[in-house]
């Protein structure tokens, strides 16, 4: 494996719930999509890379029926006592055939999940969003940009395994997405929406992260 696995992100995810440093930022990823799910008339939604589940439980509290996986037990065991009434929550992988039928959800959305990959495995998870999306579904992600990588080299260094492909010294895998490389992944997808995303720093209000905003049509 050329990625970041379950042991990697148990870890992770536990380290972040002794610490009581959750990743809360569902207004950031899941509020720009609130609009366009409500206009295209979604109501069943799958999230990949769920973590501890505050985006899913966001958009259940909005009306729709989510399901949301993630790889980590660890995380859905958090997500599952937090939200566990409000949402289903699976362990699953992602980069695997996922256990739901073809056309299963009106909408799959992925926060900054799908980026931990290296190319083949990630054309791999898109045409697995493309099986999993109803047609006339959405899909609705976030995504490392390529100019999120001298961003995230300041604090962690890292080295190359492929092109625009990292390992990071505590483990972690990152991929940083050019747009043409992008718009390739969502060949048979027409885009709704494409645009970078500049994140600051929550208290020096300096550039954070860079990441692809995407919204594309079944």
């Amino acid at each position: 494996m050329t990625y970041a696995g379950a042991e990697f992100w148990d870890q992770f995810f536990r380290q972040r719930r002794e610490s009581g440093n959750d990743l809360d930022w569902e207004r950031l990823w899941t509020g720009p999509f609130l609009v366009p799910l409500r206009e295209t008339g979604v109501r069943t939604i799958l999230e990949l890379g769920c973590g501890t589940g505050n985006d899913a439980a966001r958009l259940a509290g909005e009306g729709y029926s989510v399901t949301a996986i993630d790889l980590s037990g660890e995380a859905i065991e958090q997500a599952q006592a937090r939200f566990g009434s409000m949402v289903r929550f699976v362990v699953a992988d992602m980069t695997q055939r996922l256990p739901f039928p073809d056309g299963g959800f009106d909408a799959v959305m992925s926060n900054v999940a799908m980026h931990m990959f290296p190319d083949g495995v990630t054309r791999a998870v898109f045409a697995e969003v493309g099986r999993l999306v109803r047609p006339g579904g959405l899909f609705l992600f976030h995504v490392n940009a390529l100019e999120d990588r001298p961003l995230r080299a300041r604090w962690q260094p890292a080295r190359e395994l492929e092109a625009d492909y990292v390992a990071e010294e505590p483990g972690q895998t990152m991929h940083f997405f050019s747009e043409a490389y992008l718009r390739e992944l969502l060949g048979g997808w027409r885009e709704l929406h494409l645009g970078s995303v500049q994140i600051p720093h929550r208290k020096t209000g300096e550039p954070y992260k860079q990441v692809w905003r995407g919204i594309a049509h079944r």
